[in-house]
């Protein structure tokens, strides 16, 4: 399902606590289900998708947004 990239899902994104969104580059970035891949480099540590209140509202399954792209 299309995630919606409105303020309340930004505020709502648990992307920045991610294990795998610990470099310096990804700071700023977030709702990677919403607006797509990260431009940054991407070594895979982890993944809080599952976790994360957006992508279960949005019955998310995928993982690792931030590698894969937006949900579609």
């Amino acid at each position: 399902m299309k995630v919606d990239d409105t303020t309340e899902n930004a505020d709502r994104c648990i992307c920045p606590n991610c294990p795998t969104h610990a470099n310096d580059c990804m700071k700023e970035e977030k709702l990677y289900c919403a607006k797509g891949k990260s431009k940054c480099p991407i070594k895979r540590q982890g993944c809080l998708c599952g976790e994360c209140p957006v992508a279960s509202d949005y019955q998310l399954s995928d993982l690792y947004f931030c590698d894969i792209g937006e949900a579609k």
